[in-house]
């Protein structure tokens, strides 16, 4: 690390310090405040539409705030004016504000993490996926992949103040850690476009990255590593910000989700979740240049981890498993799964905000406010099938109790490409007879394997439970 990178990295903890901010975020360096009463975790949870609040002190799930009707309930209601998918979550410098994303409805609703209540919400680009606070604490970045710009929200107000244009399919917003430069990825370019915040300008922009798809990135406390995910190969793009080069392209694995970095004993360490392997891969990156050393996989307790964080002393790291509509709680120095909470259905993302209740508020809260149990102890049941008549295709099933209706949904990999397949299940008291449940044709190309193709989510909403059996379920072609 330069000396001038030292010192740009020192003054911004100083300023922090001088301007009074009593909780530093995470990722952190070093030295920040301990677990308290104070933080919570949140979870974004795409099928109950809620953001599940979590008090990481105790590991306790204090409730879920409802942003709409779960799956498929009333959805499709012309007089519906709640939101759909609940997805993306980032936070405010000070604490005091979640921004969350509904990428169906294209809305950015932001909540007063004091008492959960909703401070506003607003229309914004289509296929909006991840925003964030800029460091004015006031003002959401908010990535709209159906575009080729990202909104800028007052996110107090909920008016779009700005679009700044980027490279096609804009995924997510994150701020270096003086606030003074975003960049963002995207999913219909391989690039990563570099922003200047005052001028609200792309400035340059990192080409070459691994695939023109990414979801998901990572900025390192230093603010000197950017990782970029992508999904559809299974690679992470490594990028050094200070000479803003790729350093190297790391072969993660068959749906590759969310980068995170932790700093443990002083080095710093980039974690990667992994949904085909449900598993969190760790290396170790000693410096920005270096190329990332595998040190471990973490087996996820369920399936298919996607959104990962850290809490800022670097002690716990969190991580979702999406179909499984569980929380991992990851111990830094064991590197090892410690607890398991229950949240809300399908979660996607996950963020830890420290100082979000704070005891020191003028209006004394508990942080329990306005918190329900939407989407809490749903039924849900996975099953790895291998496809019939094939040596090599395979298929995730995930069946999820609703209101009314359950949710059966086929994750298909390594299909014969344009060639329908389905889905049946033994009837319950049939006599033994099964029925089809659904079908559908296999048309995504699967990226490095000619003639495959996957299906990344096949839906059909049907009474499952009640009538079949959920190890009955074969998936085959028509």
């Amino acid at each position: 690390m330069g000396a001038s990178t030292y010192w740009r990295i020192f003054l911004t903890y100083l300023l922090l310090a001088t301007c009074g901010a009593k909780y530093i975020q995470a990722p952190a360096l070093p030295g920040a405040q301990p677990i308290s009463e104070a933080d919570r975790v949140y979870t974004a949870d795409q099928t109950s539409n809620t953001v599940t609040v979590i008090k990481p002190l105790t590991n306790q799930v204090l409730g879920t705030i409802a942003l709409g009707e779960s799956r498929i309930t009333d959805q499709l209601n012309p007089q519906y004016l709640g939101v759909v998918n609940s997805h993306g979550l980032g936070f405010s410098l000070d604490g005091k504000y979640l921004s969350h994303v509904s990428v169906t409805t294209n809305t950015l609703t932001v909540i007063r993490t004091l008492n959960n209540s909703i401070v506003s919400q607003t229309s914004v680009g289509r296929a909006s996926h991840e925003a964030f606070f800029a460091h004015d604490s006031r003002t959401v970045w908010v990535a709209c992949r159906g575009t080729n710009f990202v909104d800028v929200v007052d996110g107090i107000e909920g008016i779009v103040q700005d679009q700044i244009k980027t490279d096609p399919g804009p995924s997510k917003v994150l701020f270096s850690p003086d606030g003074k430069t975003a960049y963002v990825n995207h999913i219909k370019s391989p690039t990563l476009s570099i922003i200047d915040v005052a001028t609200r300008r792309v400035v340059d922009t990192i080409e070459g990255l691994a695939d023109v798809f990414s979801s998901d990135m990572m900025i390192s406390a230093d603010g000197l590593r950017l990782w970029v995910a992508h999904k559809m190969v299974g690679n992470t793009t490594v990028i050094d910000l200070e000479t803003r080069q790729i350093v190297t392209v790391l072969e993660t694995g068959k749906e590759t989700n969310h980068p995170m970095f932790a700093i443990i004993n002083g080095t710093t360490y980039g974690f990667v979740t992994v949904a085909a392997l449900n598993e969190t891969k760790v290396y170790r990156q000693d410096t920005p240049s270096s190329i990332p050393v595998f040190v471990k996989s973490i087996p996820a307790s369920g399936i298919e981890p996607h959104g990962i964080w850290v809490s800022p002393d670097n002690s716990r790291i969190y991580s979702v498993n999406e179909h499984s509509d569980t929380l991992d709680v990851v111990d830094a120095s064991s590197l090892s799964v410690v607890s398991t909470l229950n949240v809300g259905q399908e979660s996607q993302a996950v963020v830890y905000v420290a100082g979000a209740v704070p005891s020191s508020a003028v209006a004394p809260a508990t942080g329990t406010e306005n918190l329900g149990q939407q989407g809490l102890g749903k039924r849900v049941e996975n099953r790895l099938i291998n496809v019939t008549n094939s040596t090599r295709a395979t298929a995730l099933i995930t069946v999820r109790e609703l209101n009314g209706l359950d949710m059966f949904q086929i994750i298909g990999r390594t299909l014969d490409i344009n060639t329908t397949y389905v889905a049946t299940a033994v009837c319950n008291g049939c006599n033994g007879a099964r029925l089809r449940i659904l079908s559908f044709n296999a048309t995504m190309p699967m990226p490095g394997d000619l003639g495959c193709a996957v299906a990344p989510q096949v839906l059909s909403f049907l009474p499952f439970f009640a009538n079949y059996n959920v190890d009955s379920i074969a998936l085959g072609k028509a």
